[in-house]
């Protein structure tokens, strides 16, 4: 157990990178303050949401981020982040212009260089949703450029995979999301690779949907996108 609010972060970034959302929910909820970091303590809650929605519970996500902002206002990256959250979590959740709003909200400079991809990609799925799909390719691409950790550069080609899905072109889709699968960062990813096997499925490749949606329980077994995975995979077979 951490012995401090900045360990206790540490600790939850790691687990939801590794996709254990169930332990990093728990590792809170056995932890007892011994310190005032609140810098620390806003970034866990930011982090927390993390593991909720990826776990299915976007209203949960959204409300633990409620009531945050005077805390944050001293604090640029928790700022950016709970802007960035909401606007991931908004545009997941069919509500493009709050979540472009929130998006706008957070400034690339309040974040650490290795996280300025993600906030691209937060970028592109807001303009996704918002139906703004040459300003989400724009994004995407940004991103990419600009991605520096092994996992950014994995998710820059899945996030350019989205775009092309909300397109339509699901052959360009289904280039990009292999690409992604087949990269060498193969932790979380739940999402993509679900989206991947939808892309497949539209292609009338069944047998090769079927196995897209199981790298997504093998890989991201907690997340929800393995839950519809399960499902989607039933149905490719009863398709085929």
């Amino acid at each position: 157990m951490p012995h401090s609010l900045h360990g206790l972060n540490s600790a939850i970034d790691g687990l939801v990178a590794r996709g254990d959302y169930h332990g990093a929910l728990a590792l809170r909820r056995g932890f007892v303050a011994r310190d005032l970091d609140t810098a620390s303590a806003l970034l866990v809650e930011i982090n927390l949401a993390e593991a909720e929605y990826n776990l299915g519970r976007w209203s949960e996500a959204w409300e633990r981020l409620r009531g945050l902002d005077p805390l944050a206002a001293a604090f640029p990256i928790a700022r950016a982040g709970l802007s960035q959250q909401r606007a991931w979590i908004a545009a997941h959740t069919g509500r493009g212009g709050e979540a472009l709003h929130h998006w706008y909200r957070a400034r690339l400079p309040d974040l650490p260089r290795h996280y300025h991809a993600e906030h691209f990609f937060t970028g592109a799925v807001a303009q996704i949703a918002a139906g703004a799909f040459d300003e989400a390719d724009r994004c995407a691409r940004a991103g990419a450029r600009v991605a520096i950790r092994l996992s950014s550069r994995r998710n820059a080609l899945a996030i350019r995979g989205r775009v092309f899905a909300a397109m339509g072109d699901w052959p360009e889709a289904e280039r990009l999301f292999r690409a992604a699968a087949e990269h060498q960062h193969r932790f979380q990813g739940g999402d993509a690779l679900l989206l991947w096997g939808d892309a497949l499925s539209r292609l009338n490749r069944f047998s090769e949907a079927r196995q897209a949606y199981a790298l997504a329980i093998e890989r991201d077994p907690q997340s929800e996108s393995a839950e519809l995975a399960r499902a989607r995979c039933q149905g490719a077979t009863a398709t085929q």
